[in-house]
């Protein structure tokens, strides 16, 4: 079994809804979808094509024939009651169907009801994803079976003209206090396959970078949302800003601060809600939230650059032991590994610990302050009013 097989076998009924409509449409099909999932994840919308209107139903269920006669039954009472006739079912499944199995069903749904029943199944679904629209597959399961060599490296592209623009104060940044910066970026796989959403406005508002704690005065700008943070008058301290096209972007210039003599120090105190790691932690949290949110499904690609920090090092409490001697960094520029974050996993200190530790050990640690010798987070929980508590599945109680 391929990576696209266990996809489809394993998909979300939620996720398989949205592929449902998108495959109905490639098919020929205009669709005008009903918004409303049943309780067992079933989906329906009005189907027309060549003049023939109909019904479109899908569903993961593995009962699947015993799903398509409820399903039929319910567009019975819908002709019924809405005094409208209908000319074919349209029934899409995650399942294995048999071509004799799929004849019988064709001939009782005729006999039944006078409808011709079309069944598009696993076969289908994996032929159109994996061959004529890719895109889709890129889009709802994270990745693309076309997908060439040199998708990583354009990804690690995008990220470097970003982080370009964030540098030379344009775009954007343009009122980016001047200075070092914190910078989050999280890139869906999908990010090259079009826009998420339509229209700027359809974006969810932000949190600040930092915050779970969304602001309703999130500003809309082209091709995207912002949320930025500055004193009357002043460069703006910190921003998130959300792309229709998926791509996340925190940066933060809060988290440096100068030592006693002048040197560039990262706040990273272990108990200190406004240390970097919390700070960056709790913004991929958001940033995740907001993906999720405007349709993004799979993975998401998450890089944690550091900009114009030569000479800094980590600032921690004093009863601490740290290195006897920590290592400045020593360029300009440091961004760390890629790291792939799962938009389904709650805790995402786990998919960052690498990362973060990076930075620590970039600076002369053998490890990081905020996670245990397991691996296990032991930096703060933070609550947020009404909103929810980092980390995603610490005890809320």
């Amino acid at each position: 079994m391929d990576k696209l097989e266990w996809a489809v076998d394993s998909v979300d009924g939620k996720t398989f809804e949205k592929i449902a409509g998108e495959i109905l449409r490639h098919e020929g099909y205009s669709v005008h979808e009903s918004g409303i999932i049943g309780a067992d994840g079933g989906w329906d919308a009005r189907v027309e094509i060549d003049g023939r209107k109909g019904i479109g139903h899908a569903s993961v269920r593995n009962d699947w024939r015993t799903k398509l006669r409820e399903d039929a039954e319910k567009v019975e009472v819908l002709e019924e009651d809405g005094d409208v006739s209908f000319d074919t079912l349209v029934y899409l499944t995650n399942q294995h169907v048999g071509g004799q199995q799929e004849i019988e069903l064709q001939d009782e749904i005729e006999d039944e009801y006078g409808w011709d029943l079309r069944v598009l199944h696993r076969r289908d679904v994996i032929g159109i994803t994996g061959n004529e629209r890719p895109d889709l597959a890129e889009r709802h399961f994270g990745f693309n079976p076309k997908r060439q060599d040199d998708h990583i490296d354009r990804i690690i592209e995008l990220r470097d003209d970003r982080l370009n623009i964030i540098s030379n104060r344009e775009k954007i940044a343009t009122d980016l206090k001047d200075g070092p910066a914190a910078v989050v970026h999280l890139i869906p796989n999908g990010v090259f396959s079009g826009n998420y959403v339509d229209r700027s406005d359809d974006l969810p508002n932000l949190a600040r970078f930092g915050r779970l704690n969304r602001n309703h005065a999130t500003e809309t700008v082209g091709k995207g949302k912002i949320e930025a943070n500055s004193a009357p008058g002043q460069p703006v301290s910190t921003y998130t800003y959300l792309r229709r096209d998926g791509l996340f972007e925190g940066v933060d210039t809060w988290v440096f601060r100068e030592d006693d003599n002048g040197g560039l120090l990262l706040n990273n105190a272990r108990d200190a809600t406004e240390s970097f790691d919390c700070k960056v932690a709790i913004t991929v949290q958001a940033g995740i939230r907001e993906l999720k949110e405007m349709g993004v499904t799979g993975t998401v690609f998450c890089f944690v650059s550091l900009l114009d920090v030569k000479g800094t090092t980590i600032s921690y409490e004093k009863r601490i032991v740290g290195t006897s001697s920590q290592q400045p960094l020593r360029a300009d520029q440091y961004t760390t590994d890629m790291v792939e974050v799962p938009l389904d996993e709650t805790a995402v200190v786990d998919s960052l610990r690498g990362p973060l530790t990076e930075i620590w050990q970039e600076i002369g640690w053998n490890g990081n302050l905020h996670y245990d010798e397991d691996g296990e987070w032991v930096g703060p929980v933070i609550r947020f009013s009404d909103i929810g508590v980092f980390p995603a599945d610490a005890d809320a109680d």
